[in-house]
């Protein structure tokens, strides 16, 4: 067995950006998959990938897999032998089948009698065979969001147009729909498209550099950026940083050679936004900003041609951008006729969604919505600016009914942006518009969130009228079908509730929205699972300390989140104090699983000392335990509750609850429902997990 350095290329058409990383991290971890499960040694895989090419490179794999021996269990003795011994059809046929002499099998005991087994040996298939048999599969099990059917049965998003399969300096015979593997890639289509021979997997990113391709996705990135200072560096500015467009750009070529042009002046009178996104919706230009953060009429464009005529292609990159800004100048000259206040009544032709009204429908709704918050918050108000809330929500849903926005053109992300800008111009207070904008954040996950409380307040409103009104007329999300986002729509109010620490009951707010009791479950159901998601995966909270303190009942995100915080900590620091407490409650939930216990226990009934140490010790620490409870005190109403662990354990080691008198019995379950009660009023830690009952 030899180890060699590995390199397999699938040369194809160009790939959508997206698609790049996709198809990249899919063939690495396919082959990684497929040499785990067949045995085959292998060290120090990475992947590179263009828009016209994927490959991998491993530092070593062995040239064939590890032989393994493995136990076939054959049929009983008595079947296997006849009365004198001979080898029966059944035990000719096991052997025959492996390949071996009926000399080889051996005889095991085993609890179900005698039978015959024999030792084989499986794996030692050569590196060639194994990925003739799987590359193809590798190809087509990566989740490209959108794959074609080529020859063969291939199905991959473009047509693959060469295979380069290198073991050391050694052509692997692999066939891939037909295509021989070979040692021949191609450079840069725009400078180098004569083929390159390598001689060794090795040479693989070298040669590709000399032929104007970065293969090396960090590395191009890299490239990117700088080319893009070094474009700005004429105008001294300083190009957007903008994650997302640099990696799709990045995505986009081989050999990144940035332009810098320029657009007329008259143009920064736009909104600067909808100047940066004429640039990049389309044209993935990078807008270039002064040192003062003020926007500069120039861009960056990154080009696959380092050759190019950069005169020519400047010319043609803004001669583009110049019918974009000037389609944006006319809807921004038409839009600012009107005021947005004029607009409200225009929001009446604009369906929301079916059965649930127009705009003008959800934006009156959320208003009063709006003020049952404000109530609620505060019912002095005094902390409010019920005049600037009341005009933000009648204004924040305005700008959809302008050019600008509506209609789907490349400007339609900048709903509510748009309507910052358009109440400034129209004199409205800074205020009002800066709520308008920040009333639709997050737009997705990750997105920064409104820096003012009102926005946030509206955008609540917002949000709990689009869940509750939805589930009133039976939208449901299915899988990954959700078209009107309700899942990021649940996250986004997650979010505004907890970095504000809104007190509001999530109940009570579902119901504010005034729509049918079914649909209000359906909404606070659905967040609340959203929320379990949102602790586990952002606070790297586990999910049942998560469904334990909901199942306090309260609903309370913010009370919610800091008891799963406090027990998630003691959980990690105090581990044997967190065991105590779960196991002790759970010797409590299970005799009370199935009972319908109410009223508080009789003292004058209790027979055991156990009893009355247990009522005596619930009593004493309920107004403390509560107490803590109110003012946030969680550690201290934790210890409480630990406290009361060995006088639970005495009681059930010492009283019979079960017994046959009612009376007694009813008495005891009641003691031990009043007990559960306080452990309930923080969570229910019946629904925890503790090692033992992994």
């Amino acid at each position: 067995m030899t180890f060699e350095p590995l390199l397999i290329e699938i040369g194809h058409e160009e790939l959508p950006a997206s698609f790049v990383p996709l198809s990249g991290q899919g063939l690495l971890e396919g082959l990684k998959k497929v040499f785990a499960d067949r045995s085959i040694a292998s060290e120090g895989g990475r992947w590179y990938a263009t828009p016209r090419r994927t490959a991998v490179l491993f530092d070593r794999v062995a040239s064939h897999a590890d032989v393994r021996e493995k136990k076939v269990m054959g049929p009983p003795k008595h079947v296997a032998y006849d009365k004198e011994g001979r080898p029966t059809r059944a035990l000719l046929g096991f052997v025959q089948k492996l390949g071996i002499s009926v000399e080889k099998v051996r005889e095991e005991e085993t609890p179900k009698g005698v039978y015959v087994y024999a030792m084989t040996q499986e794996g030692g298939e050569s590196l060639t065979e194994v990925l003739q048999h799987h590359l193809k599969e590798i190809l087509q099990a990566i989740p490209f969001p959108k794959v074609m059917r080529w020859e063969g049965d291939l199905r991959f998003p473009r047509p693959i147009r060469w295979l380069v399969v290198l073991y050391g300096s050694e052509v692997l015979p692999v066939t891939l729909n037909g295509l021989q593997a070979d040692r021949v890639t191609f450079g840069n289509r725009m400078t180098h498209p004569e083929p390159i021979s390598l001689a060794q997997a090795t040479d693989y990113l070298d040669r590709l550099r000399e032929a104007d391709v970065w293969a090396d996705p960090e590395e191009r990135k890299a490239r990117v950026w700088d080319e893009l200072i070094r474009a700005v560096e004429p105008v001294q500015g300083r190009p957007l940083e903008d994650p997302d467009l640099l990696e799709e750009v990045t995505n986009l070529v081989e050999a990144p050679t940035a332009v810098l042009g320029s657009f007329e002046p008259e143009f920064l009178k736009l909104p600067a936004p909808v100047v940066v996104t004429a640039m990049k919706q389309h044209q993935r230009y990078f807008a270039v900003f002064d040192s003062q953060g003020r926007l500069l009429p120039n861009f960056v464009a990154v080009i696959n041609n380092p050759k190019a005529d950069l005169d020519k292609v400047r010319q043609g990159l803004e001669e583009v951008l110049q019918a974009r800004l000037e389609d944006a100048a006319f809807y921004f000259q038409v839009d600012t006729q009107r005021k947005l206040v004029e607009r409200v009544e225009d929001l009446k032709g604009i369906t929301w969604f079916p059965k649930l009204g127009t705009v003008y429908d959800k934006v009156m709704r959320v208003r009063t919505l709006v003020r049952t918050l404000v109530q609620a918050l505060d019912p002095t108000g005094q902390q409010w600016d019920l005049g600037v809330l009341d005009r933000a929500a009648l204004l924040y849903k305005t700008d959809l009914t302008t050019e600008m926005i509506r209609d789907g053109k490349e400007f339609t992300k900048l709903e509510g942006t748009i309507g910052k800008h358009y109440a400034l111009h129209d004199g409205e207070p800074p205020k009002v518009a800066d709520m308008i904008e920040q009333s639709h954040l997050p737009r997705f996950a990750g997105d920064r969130l409104p820096e003012l409380p009102e926005a946030a307040l509206l955008g609540i409103a917002d949000r709990v009228d689009t869940l509750v009104a939805l589930f009133h007329v039976g939208y449901e999300v299915k899988g990954t079908q959700d078209p009107m986002g309700l899942r990021r729509t649940a996250y986004a109010l997650i979010d505004l509730i907890l970095k504000f620490e809104f007190s509001l009951d999530l109940a009570e707010l579902f119901r504010w929205a005034n729509f049918s009791e079914e649909a209000q479950q359906k909404a606070l159901s659905f967040t609340l699972t959203r929320f379990e998601h949102y602790l586990e995966e952002r606070q790297g909270i586990r999910y049942d300390i998560v469904d334990a303190v909901i199942g306090s009942g309260l609903r309370d995100l913010v009370i919610l989140k800091r008891r799963a915080e406090v027990l998630h900590r003691m959980m990690e620091e105090s581990p044997e104090d967190f065991e105590r407490l779960v196991i002790g409650q759970k010797r409590l939930a299970n005799i009370l699983t199935g009972t319908e216990i109410s009223g508080p226990p009789d003292p004058t009934l209790f027979e055991k000392d156990e009893e009355r140490a247990l009522y005596a010790r619930i009593e004493e620490i309920r107004e403390p335990y509560y107490q803590a409870l109110q003012a946030h005190r969680y550690p201290e109403a934790l210890q409480l509750l630990i406290e009361t662990r060995e006088l639970i354990d005495r009681f059930f080691d010492h009283v019979f609850v079960m017994v046959d008198d009612p009376h007694i019995r009813e008495n005891r379950l009641r003691l031990l429902a009043a007990t559960r009660a306080l452990y309930l009023a923080y969570a229910d830690f019946s629904r925890i997990v503790i090692p033992s009952e992994r």
